[in-house]
């Protein structure tokens, strides 16, 4: 807004793909952003039949994408590592209810892109979201995902089928569902949006019933932040560190 003459009357709007189906809109406030400016836009995005979710701060990721940048990471490190291979973990993620496994979607999505969006929040954020080994040698072999026929599989004739069967036995279910929690809380702490916000843009976004926080809601705060530190620890990720919500939280229970 700062390159305009007229700063207080700019803000951002963030649509999802397919824009035509996704009901989320991020409304983004900058620093400049008049009160007048933010609710217009806010009405806009009703009028247009979507679900605005106001953006206090401006901020990497805003506040879907960055909620799901941290699971993105734990995937990410967990194939690194070869305890699970991408089938495995695919598999066992459509079992409990996935339409597609965290691998097959970043072919879906592309590899380029994958790697392009965690270095940008390794750039801006912390270190720990760079892309993995394993991605940026796909990508320097130009193997893209499903664009370009392979990926971390081959989709040279069409979807690949995912063995259901090969399902991991060696994962917990909730564990990107609490990087997802400790992401969000990072940005209520840092006054982007409130707890009932991060629900609203991961349901409307997602299309999942309920969101990270309500969910979480249910879960053992205790457990919560002991699985978190095991994660830091394991995958050396110090943004798997609980915050001090998480942990506050834990000391209330």
């Amino acid at each position: 807004g700062r390159s305009t003459q007229r700063p207080a009357q700019v803000f951002g709007m963030h649509f999802f793909n397919p824009a035509v189906l996704m009901k989320l809109v991020e409304v983004i406030r900058s620093d400049d952003s008049a009160d007048e400016t933010v609710e217009t836009g806010y009405a806009f995005a009703q009028k247009l039949g979507k679900v605005p979710v106001l953006v206090r701060r401006d901020t990497p990721g805003f506040i879907a994408n960055r909620v799901n940048a941290a699971p993105a990471v734990l995937f990410g490190a967990i194939v690194e590592s070869g305890e699970i291979e991408p089938e495995a973990l695919d598999a066992f993620m459509m079992n409990v209810g996935m339409p597609m496994g965290p691998c097959e979607l970043t072919d879906f999505v592309g590899i380029d892109i994958a790697v392009n969006v965690a270095q940008y929040f390794a750039d801006q954020l912390h270190e720990d979201y760079a892309p993995e080994p394993h991605l940026k040698a796909m990508l320097a072999k130009g193997h893209l995902g499903k664009k370009s026929g392979q990926g971390y599989y081959d989709w040279s004739n069409g979807r690949p089928e995912i063995d259901r069967s090969k399902a991991t036995k060696k994962f917990h279910p909730l564990l990107p569902i609490f990087t997802q929690i400790n992401e969000a809380t990072k940005l209520v702490e840092q006054g982007v949006c409130s707890i009932a916000d991060v629900d609203l843009a991961m349901i409307n976004s997602t299309g999942n019933p309920v969101g990270p926080m309500s969910i979480g809601r249910q879960i053992s705060h205790w457990d919560l932040t002991d699985q978190l530190e095991r994660l830091a620890k394991k995958y050396q990720k110090t943004i798997f560190e609980p915050t001090q919500a998480v942990r506050d939280a834990a000391h209330k229970h």
